[in-house]
């Protein structure tokens, strides 16, 4: 009965997308419609369903879904539990996977009071993980993520089997990243867009060879983007007057073995930053990767994937 029911949503889900990707009215007039319907693929596939918890009076919403030794997947900046996209479905059939959408992020509710200066964030994580009942874990972060991940196994080292960070900010860079400068020399911050225009720019800021985005999908973003704008500004202006670069004097506390992943091309984040994690991190290495924007998974799936799956091979 179960296969029959999962055959059945496996049908209803490729004809909805293909209907929707299929007619053209429909596409130009829901592209939302588009997203969900590749979002529920992508849950499919990789064998994950949308979940929710209370923590401290906020919804949490998450995906969990597999069996074996759990790795925990923390979101960057803008993004949301879905990003992570195909490359969960690498970890099909080997691990249990958790992927929460972090307070103001996604499904998650935004924050009532307080702020989301990294040290609070990594508290809130911990209250999560707890509510859950996660004792001990493989961490994964990108950027913002990264960062938090950092900063999460310097404070709660007991609970992190492995460390992986995809370009995380945190610490400062040899050399300034485009992103970086731009914000120095003109105070703009190519994360908050509004615009069909802002969207293109950044789109172009965090791939190495950016993808081919229809109209209606690249103007269903710049106005989640408007939406957003006041809240994702709240966001980085607390973490900036809290501090961008926590880790520079952390890097010591954390224990877990430590894997580095970063695209070669990253206009966000400063490939350099490598060298600190590599430096302040015993045990860790870094994977550099050529013709790669600031999304390692996206643009490199197999080396990303491979690189991170030998890693893992490394915990018995």
């Amino acid at each position: 009965m179960t296969r029959r029911v999962g055959r059945g949503l496996k049908i209803i889900l490729i004809v909805l997308l293909g209907v929707t990707l299929v007619s053209g009215g429909v596409f130009y007039l829901f592209p939302g419609l588009v997203l969900e319907s590749a979002k529920l693929l992508m849950r499919w596939q990789a064998g994950v369903r949308k979940s929710e918890v209370q923590v401290d009076g906020n919804r949490w919403v998450y995906l969990d879904g597999g069996e074996g030794e759990t790795i925990l997947f923390v979101h960057g900046f803008g993004m949301d539990k879905d990003r992570w996209g195909p490359f969960l479905k690498g970890f099909n059939g080997s691990h249990r996977m958790i992927v929460p959408d972090l307070p103001g992020f996604g499904e998650t509710s935004p924050l009532s009071s307080g702020g989301y200066d990294i040290p609070s964030q990594a508290e809130r994580l911990n209250r999560f993980v707890e509510r859950i009942g996660l004792k001990s874990f493989h961490l994964v972060g990108i950027s913002m993520g990264g960062y938090l991940s950092a900063y999460y196994a310097s404070e709660y080292p007991e609970k992190v089997k492995s460390l992986a960070l995809m370009a995380p900010a945190g610490v400062a860079s040899r050399i300034p990243s485009y992103a970086w400068l731009i914000y120095r020399e003109r105070g703009h911050i190519v994360l908050l867009y509004r615009t069909v225009e802002a969207f293109e720019n950044l789109m172009s800021l965090i791939f190495y060879r950016p993808p081919m985005i229809p109209g209606p999908i690249k103007r269903h973003f710049a106005a989640k983007g408007a939406i957003h704008y006041p809240l994702y500004q709240k966001i980085l202006r607390d973490m900036e007057r809290d501090g961008m670069y926590l880790l520079e004097g952390r890097l010591h506390k954390i224990k877990a073995k430590t894997l580095i992943l970063w695209g070669a091309k990253d206009s966000i984040l400063h490939p350099s930053s490598a060298e600190k994690f590599v430096k302040g991190l015993k045990g860790s290495r870094a994977v550099i990767l050529e013709e790669c924007g600031h999304v390692p998974y996206f643009e490199r799936p197999r080396e990303t994937l491979k690189a991170y799956k030998d890693f893992l091979g490394n915990f018995p």
